[in-house]
């Protein structure tokens, strides 16, 4: 069975001192959805430089599915640079990149329990298109639409479709005003507007907070916790959310297993972290694994 299908961009974050970085997260959405014992895969595109064979290694080595990957001659391996200012990230993604033109592989499965997919990877008319015909040819329980803006690599248009294709959204704080003002409309109208199922809101060390179409919200704070590395929470968020509700079907469970899997996540380094066995002992014992 198919559970489990991400769409979007692989790439690398390279630092000033010369460290890079695999992530993307279609890419550590994937590794958490696998981690949980989901049958996944991404379709993606690297470039066959020394970046995409690396790539290709390491999520071997992460046990991520890498069939669905291209590997393309004429594009290099996506990569975002990134640099410092007064404490402040900025990002300087290479264009064009391999991601900006995915193709569709030539298998794919009639029906996936989940298909995820972001903004970021629909800045290139190639790879928008093929997302398109892949969410016209693959039938999904679940249609997840992790927002992920990057700096103005967005638009209405954009916006309003991958609105209209999904049924959960997930989006952060600083996400969901942008969305609404460039939407021109409001959190309330939002999810009846798109014909959302759920909706949920993160906003770091405050917790998150699902919408649901009856209009009820749940809250769900962190565990306190010694934070090394933020990097990724959101990405194993979401597929504890996911994983859970292909499993269970709840969503207020759904949420408190992200958020478990999350707290966990922020206490390591890096957005792909192997889970101890404290970890899967406590998703073991709430049948999360």
């Amino acid at each position: 069975m198919n559970d489990f299908m991400a769409f979007g961009e692989i790439l690398f974050d390279c630092f000033e001192d010369g460290r890079s970085v695999l992530g993307g997260a279609p890419l550590n959405v994937t590794y958490h959805m696998s981690r949980l014992g989901m049958d996944s895969s991404i379709i993606s595109a690297l470039g066959r430089d020394v970046l995409g064979l690396r790539a290709l290694e390491e999520m071997k080595s992460l046990d991520v599915d890498t069939s669905r990957v291209a590997v393309l001659d004429d594009r290099p391996t996506g990569r975002a640079d990134i640099t410092l200012c007064d404490g402040d990230a900025d990002y300087t993604f290479n264009s064009p990149a391999a991601w900006d033109d995915i193709p569709l592989p030539q298998a794919l499965p009639s029906h996936v329990g989940c298909m995820y997919f972001g903004t970021l990877a629909q800045r290139s008319a190639v790879s928008r298109s093929s997302l398109m015909r892949l969410l016209e040819t693959v039938d999904a329980d679940m249609v997840f639409y992790d927002v992920n803006i990057r700096k103005d690599f967005y638009s209405r248009d954009i916006l309003a479709w991958s609105l209209s294709m999904a049924d959960v959204l997930k989006v952060n704080g600083d996400e969901l005003p942008l969305i609404c003002s460039t939407l021109e409309t409001d959190e309330e109208f939002l999810m009846k507007e798109y014909g959302l199922g759920m909706m949920i809101v993160t906003q770091g060390a405050q917790g998150s907070t699902l919408y649901l179409p009856n209009g009820t919200r749940h809250h769900q704070s962190p565990s306190p916790c010694n934070v090394v590395d933020s990097v990724g929470a959101g990405d194993s968020l979401c597929a504890g959310f996911i994983a859970t509700m292909l499993r269970t079907g709840d969503p207020v469970r759904a949420l408190e297993v992200g958020t478990m899997i999350a707290d966990y996540v922020i206490t390591r380094r890096g957005a792909t972290p192997g889970y101890d066995e404290g970890l899967i002992g406590r998703l073991e014992s709430i049948g999360a694994l």
